[in-house]
């Protein structure tokens, strides 16, 4: 069953936040644990503003997510397929979370979208 093993523990830096312990994340999509290492420099979750009232920016639960989801974006290589395959990461890992499909969708879609437009570019 997926699953948070650790806190997220992170300090504000210039241009985000670093990790100040690993983050560890076991994942059933992935079938293995993720491990965003201490140093990781993340931007934490950015949240649609029209989303805010749904997702609320300064909710700690959604920023555990965000950060193994950045992760995967940067250092996924060997551990996921495909951006898609992160972003599905991202959303279970909401799920594990407590947030509800209508939540979980209200963060994934525009991330998915965003992820889609950003791959016609590349």
């Amino acid at each position: 069953m997926s699953h948070f093993e650790t806190a997220l523990v992170a300090e504000a830096v210039d241009r985000g936040w670093s990790l100040h312990e690993d983050l560890v994340y076991h994942s059933d999509i992935l079938g293995c644990v993720v491990t965003v290492p201490t140093g990781y420099t993340t931007d934490l979750a950015s949240v649609p503003r029209l989303m805010r009232w749904v997702v609320p920016v300064a909710n700690a639960k959604n920023r555990k997510a965000a950060v193994v989801h950045d992760y995967l974006c940067t250092h996924g290589d060997g551990v996921v397929k495909n951006q898609k395959q992160s972003d599905k990461v991202f959303r279970e890992a909401l799920g594990v979370l407590g947030l509800g499909r209508f939540k979980s969708g209200a963060l994934y879609y525009p991330v998915r979208t965003f992820q889609s437009i950003k791959g016609w570019f590349a």
